[in-house]
């Protein structure tokens, strides 16, 4: 393979946005080809993650159309959809193209505007991403499949909800330092503990927000790199791995661990050459509190069930050992769904040139790690990176 490099990222705020999702997109995407000095570049093609703007924003072939107002034409243009990992699958597809050969530079764009519906209605569109025949016909919802593994989690392993509150309340703590991030206040545990039931055990501040926003990053050779002269902001993409898991949750091996994302890391680590205890800081997808545990876990930073000892240590926090979300994550960053994939990637690219958010700057990280759910747990994408 040839070697595939991040030279820019850009990215919007996140939240209840007033611009449209293509002016969103365009925002996020002009602030990375900037940030990579590649605005007057021929760029070979241009993939755009979405999960699904048809319905949230009635806009379709929306590829193309950023090709067009992005002023890329020629390009080449394509959406990627894999539910709301589809901004990593779009960043999937953009690195095999330059680690093929095929191409030298590719604008990754992942963008979701999830507002101009009511929740009711996002709740449905979101709905669309589970088995029909065995989960959504019975009335199951992403946040009542969380909530079942939060209770089959609590009851394997003993976790309490003093302890899973936690989770949220460092989302918040981190997203409130987030200039970016749709949730910039602090919560404490007894905030999340007396908040309105969702889904039991799960509250509303254990649930992530809906969210509008975009992310985009810029994937380079090494001979474009070098033509270019930004060795010295090459993120170098170490890994990528993608796996998935039976479409139905009741016919998966556990409830309390994802397969498709044990596939992935493997295959990430592998293609790396790196091993769990090498990651210096990490972006995990925990739309529900409970994720961060579980995917902590699957990606190997914990034993199953001990993972709450490391965030009860501390050394999940920005200044810990193994930082996670630093940002806030989906919790308090927020989750426009095709958008996350990416934005991941921009905050793990802002820490390994560290030039992270104030008070959010892991200390010299060397090989920073994603991890994107699509579906609930059955496809996954996880990235490894390293700092020029």
């Amino acid at each position: 393979m040839e070697p595939v490099n991040v030279i820019g990222v850009g990215m919007t705020s996140f939240g209840i946005l007033d611009d449209s999702l293509v002016q969103l997109a365009e925002e996020a995407s002009f602030k990375a080809m900037s940030d990579s000095l590649t605005l007057e570049q021929h760029f070979d093609h241009i993939v755009v993650g979405s999960q699904n703007p048809d319905e949230f924003v009635n806009k379709g072939h929306i590829s193309t159309l950023l090709a067009d107002r992005l002023g890329l034409v020629p390009a080449g243009a394509t959406r990627v959809e894999t539910g709301p990992s589809s901004g990593s699958s779009a960043f999937e597809a953009a690195f095999t193209m330059i680690a093929s050969g095929h191409s030298d530079l590719v604008l990754v764009i992942g963008a979701e505007k999830m507002s101009e519906v009511d929740r009711g209605t996002a709740s449905k569109i979101l709905a669309k991403m589970m088995s029909y025949e065995n989960e959504t016909r019975y009335g199951a919802t992403p946040t009542a499949l969380a909530a079942m593994v939060a209770r089959r989690y609590m009851h394997d392993y003993g976790l309490t909800r003093d302890e899973l509150s936690l989770i949220p309340v460092k989302a918040h703590r981190n997203g409130a330092k987030n200039p970016l991030a749709h949730f910039q206040k602090e919560i404490t545990v007894d905030t999340v503990n007396t908040a309105r039931v969702v889904a039991d055990p799960l509250t509303l501040f254990d649930c992530c927000p809906t969210s509008d926003g975009a992310a985009s990053v810029v994937l380079a050779s090494d001979a474009l790199v070098h033509d270019l002269r930004l060795t010295d902001q090459a993120v170098r993409v170490l890994g990528v791995g993608h796996g998935t898991d039976y479409h139905a949750v009741q016919h998966r091996l556990s409830l309390t661990s994802f397969g498709a994302t044990k596939a992935a890391a493997q295959r990430a680590y592998s293609m790396a050459k790196l091993e769990p205890t090498d990651i210096d800081v990490c972006e995990l997808h925990d739309a529900f509190s409970i994720l961060e545990l579980v995917n902590m876990e699957d990606i190997g930073l914990a034993k199953l069930g001990q993972a709450i000892d490391l965030v009860k240590q501390g050394a999940t926090e920005v200044d810990g050992q193994i930082p996670v979300n630093t940002t806030g994550g989906l919790k308090a960053r927020g989750h426009p769904t095709g958008g996350t994939g990416v934005a991941q990637i921009h905050d793990i690219y802002c820490q390994l040139m560290q030039k992270a958010p104030k008070g959010l700057q892991v200390s010299s990280p060397v090989i920073g790690l994603t991890q994107n759910i699509g579906g609930f747990g059955n496809n996954m994408v996880v990235g490894i990176f390293s700092a020029p």
